[in-house]
């Protein structure tokens, strides 16, 4: 069989009530199209039913493979999926499917143009936000203030779970990935453009799931922590060029 043109890649951990819903959906819509496409989830060390009932659902979908890693955080879960796929566009989904997934045509229609990264954004023009909490929304805002003024200039939204790469521009990068935590996305978006890579930000709808797994205080926290780490990383000249673009 031929390599699959997109690979989407869905890290889960402790998802066991809501994985299934998404991956029917995703194979509902995926299932109309025309190309060879594959997704892997990617078990971040689950500690509940997550891994088994995944198994078992995918038993008879050749194109939905599970891989179970040892815990370590989101970050290093895509970065497994992204190292361990070999599709020609590699788009990043989370397991809560907070963006519609017929949406994906639009990132794959922008890559087709050469973008070699596509982001969704729930700030440009043109987004749609649902469901969000005023102190969420301001947390977030908070966030990317401090992320333009010190690492990644000119993105609104770092954090959109939904992202789509060039596979071997993708490779590269979450090679150099030192960051497994939720912080990952900026670091691989800092790298990016410290290569000069282009990044296309995609104006999307979501809608905020009350089950998030992010913590409201102590993540932003934690991802603080983590852009001083990327900061000094790259003092240290802890981060080459890529040689491919």
């Amino acid at each position: 069989m031929n390599s699959p043109l997109l690979s989407i890649i869905i890290p889960a951990f402790n998802e066991e009530y809501r994985i299934i819903n998404s991956l029917e959906i995703i194979d509902k819509y995926m299932g109309t199209m025309l190309f060879n496409w594959e997704v892997l989830i990617i078990n971040d060390g689950s500690t509940d039913n997550t891994k088994n009932i995944i198994e078992e659902w995918i038993m008879h979908k050749h194109q939905f493979k599970v891989q179970t890693i040892e815990h370590q955080g989101k970050g290093a879960a895509v970065r497994y999926g992204i190292l361990n796929s070999n599709s020609k566009y590699q788009f990043m989904c989370d397991a809560d499917l907070s963006m519609p997934i017929d949406k994906i045509s639009k990132f794959l229609n922008k890559m087709e143009e050469g973008y070699q990264i596509v982001i969704g954004s729930r700030q440009k023009t043109g987004a749609k936000r649902f469901n969000e909490s005023i102190m969420r929304h301001i947390l977030g805002r908070l966030f990317n203030f401090l992320i333009k003024l010190i690492l990644v200039k000119n993105i609104e939204d770092t954090q959109c779970g939904f992202k789509c790469f060039n596979s071997n521009i993708a490779k590269d990068l979450f090679k150099l990935q030192q960051i497994n935590g939720f912080a990952f996305d900026v670091e691989i978006l800092f790298l990016a453009q410290k290569n000069n890579i282009d990044i296309f930000e995609l104006p999307i709808e979501w809608r905020h799931n009350d089950k998030s797994k992010v913590r409201i205080i102590l993540d932003p926290l934690l991802m603080a922590r983590d852009i001083l780490y990327i900061f000094i990383n790259n003092i240290k000249n802890k981060y080459p060029l890529i040689k491919s673009k």
